[in-house]
């Protein structure tokens, strides 16, 4: 017993719950599944000990009921993005619905309507993302009354769009009017609306609107070198490239000027090279 005890009083789910934040943040998918499993064992044993609540080792700074759903959410969001989509489903059975911790507490109450909350928004994507189209209106409509995930739900509505291969030009009228300004936000937000625009971007060329979306690649490529996403910045050239056929005189200028001056700017920072005079006084015999 004693054993167990000092097992149970070294954990610091806390910490776990930061280290799957940062797991996802990094879309470590298999290191968020691994974690989350690790969190629900945590979980698990601090509800199950007799003395929780009585010993600092057993301190959590939230809700105990927030770490079982959490660990559920995360795993299934990683399964969600490894595509891995019964077992995301599976996951969402599990946090839809914490009654099972048998808790009447007002402060589980809270909690477990958050995860009620969460489980409508992810069972919708799950349904987008499996190709569902009826229920297109209704993940639409739930977008709009929730702000905050607008931006991560036209993600899903164009990977879904791409894969399946439907058309959602009405979707994206009602719902891209919420993001024009979300590059101004915070790195992980500016990062969230390349993904948008880049797949915005893809979306047109297999739509063949073409002008759109080598206007938007343009766009895409000055935005990734402004945040530093060499990621997206490597995807924007290669599909501009792809799209090169397609291109009018001046898109073609537009990227030329734009990639000379990326280029220069890179050169001019290393030990103060000065790109720009070198090549005005010398020339290659």
């Amino acid at each position: 017993m004693l054993e167990s005890y000092t097992a149970i009083e070294q954990i610091d789910i806390d910490t776990l719950v930061n280290m799957v934040k940062m797991a996802y943040a990094f879309e470590n998918w298999e290191e968020v599944i691994s974690l989350s499993a690790s969190l629900l064992d945590s979980a698990e044993a601090i509800n199950n000990n007799p003395y929780k609540g009585l010993h600092v080792g057993l301190e959590t700074k939230r809700h105990i009921s927030y770490y079982f759903g959490y660990s559920y959410l995360m795993k299934g969001l990683a399964f969600q993005k490894l595509k891995m989509f019964p077992d995301a489903f599976e996951c969402i059975d599990y946090y839809s619905d914490l009654g099972w911790l048998n808790d009447s507490t007002d402060e589980a109450y809270t909690v477990i309507e958050d995860f009620r909350k969460f489980a409508k928004g992810n069972l919708l994507t799950l349904e987008i993302l499996t190709g569902n189209k009826t229920k297109l209106s209704e993940y639409v409509e739930y977008l709009e009354q929730n702000h905050d995930q607008i931006l991560s739900g036209l993600i899903t509505l164009l990977e879904s769009a791409i894969y399946h291969g439907y058309n959602i030009d009405r979707e994206l009228e009602q719902l891209t009017y919420y993001v024009q300004d979300s590059y101004h936000a915070e790195k992980v937000s500016a990062t969230r609306y390349l993904s948008f625009s880049f797949m915005l971007s893809l979306y047109d060329s297999l739509n063949n609107n073409f002008k759109n979306a080598i206007n938007r690649s343009l766009h895409n490529l000055v935005f990734s070198d402004k945040i530093g996403n060499d990621k997206y910045f490597k995807k924007s050239v290669a599909l501009f490239e792809t799209l090169k056929p397609h291109a009018t005189a001046s898109q073609l200028r537009d990227y030329s000027t734009l990639i000379k001056k990326i280029f220069e700017g890179e050169i001019s920072n290393e030990e103060g090279f000065n790109f720009s005079h070198r090549f005005s006084h010398h020339r290659i015999q």
